[in-house]
């Protein structure tokens, strides 16, 4: 029997883990009643309320959409099915460990989260070393706590062999300037190889919404990074998706940030999906997913020079490339799509008890 299913709260559908999530429960026959509202201020939670009621009675199971935990209550309240919350991460360590809130918003953000994982019934979450701190953060039952990785979509992410690549060997890093990102350390690499390697031909480039902040900017400047372009604003995921298949490697996170010991980054999965090799910090969290020189290739920590060789070391065994990019690839296939996720989101709503 189709598994009809209440998507609930005030997530953008087209942020990434919702797209991918929704695509892949429609794969494996499930029907979505979205009940989304992103007004600003309370009056969300009653246009909340209004919307749910017109399908209250039409649903088998709750998922609450990324980012929705301060509505979880109200879901809790207005539900008599169970509440599968998608956390993927908490709150609080995006808004105060990542971007360092202060003491108020520390507690207000924590308090969000708690009687968000309280209420609900079931709480994905992006790795197991998430798990380990929920439960020590937020004292979350272990048993209500389920892994599911974000992975990438199939139909925006995919090998395409008709793109050209850059005449120049290029590095792409896309994302967000996080603290845990460790842009310094990329641009300190960039710095080793226009120095000490200048018969290498090797051009850095960063795409992201932030990436016209002023800082980047003048970092590159006074650093005199002549092999470096930043591409800020909107792109849409075909323009994403060409710039990188444009590109050799694509870059992971490499700061010493506590953060990276539990988060997956969004484009790990989508490196995978295009069949580009992955660089990366050695982390905890990333290491829940790959394999040292088998499906990437990692860096130590904060570490400009370990991340120039590995590129030098790609670059030079194209080979050596050629094998981590496809074994990650193979892995995509195997656990990462859409509808393979989907079928763990399914089981987690079919099997949990309330």
């Amino acid at each position: 029997m189709k598994m009809k299913i209440c998507y609930f709260g005030i997530y953008d559908p087209e942020f990434s883990r919702n797209k991918i999530y929704m695509e892949g429960l429609h794969q494996n026959g499930a029907e979505i009643l979205e009940c989304n509202d992103r007004t600003n201020g309370f009056l969300k939670f009653w246009r909340l309320y209004k919307k749910h009621q017109k399908i209250k009675n039409q649903y088998d199971v709750m998922i609450v959409g990324y980012p929705s935990q301060v509505v979880v209550p109200l879901a809790k309240l207005i539900s008599h099915k169970k509440i599968v919350l998608d956390a993927l991460c908490s709150l609080y360590e995006g808004e105060v460990i990542s971007r360092r809130g202060g003491t108020l918003k520390a507690w207000k953000t924590w308090l969000v989260d708690f009687f968000a994982y309280y209420f609900a019934d079931v709480i994905l979450v992006e790795s197991n070393a998430q798990i380990d701190f929920f439960v020590k953060t937020f004292f979350v039952r272990r048993e209500k706590l389920v892994r599911v990785f974000t992975g990438a979509s199939d139909e925006v992410f995919f090998p395409d062999s008709s793109i050209p690549k850059q005449l120049a060997f290029t590095v792409v890093f896309r994302g967000q300037f996080l603290p845990e990102a460790g842009v310094d350390t990329i641009l300190k690499s960039a710095r080793i190889l226009q120095e000490k390697n200048q018969q290498e031909d090797i051009q850095f480039l960063f795409m992201g919404k932030d990436f016209g902040d002023k800082k980047l900017n003048q970092k590159v400047s006074e650093m005199n990074l002549k092999n470096v372009e930043i591409i800020s604003g909107f792109l849409s995921f075909k323009e994403i998706r060409e710039k990188m298949l444009s590109c050799y490697i694509s870059l992971g996170q490499f700061a010493k940030h506590d953060r990276l010991q539990r988060t997956i980054p969004h484009k790990a999965f989508e490196t995978l999906a295009l069949g580009l090799p992955y660089v990366t910090a050695r982390a905890k969290g990333i290491s829940e997913l790959l394999t040292n020189k088998e499906n990437c290739l990692m860096t130590y920590l904060a570490d400009p020079q370990d991340l120039a060789d590995k590129i030098l070391e790609l670059k030079h065994n194209p080979d050596v490339a050629e094998k981590i990019a496809d074994t990650g690839f193979a892995l995509y296939k195997e656990k990462l799509t859409p509808k393979v996720l989907a079928e763990q989101i399914l089981e987690s709503c079919g099997t949990i008890s309330i």
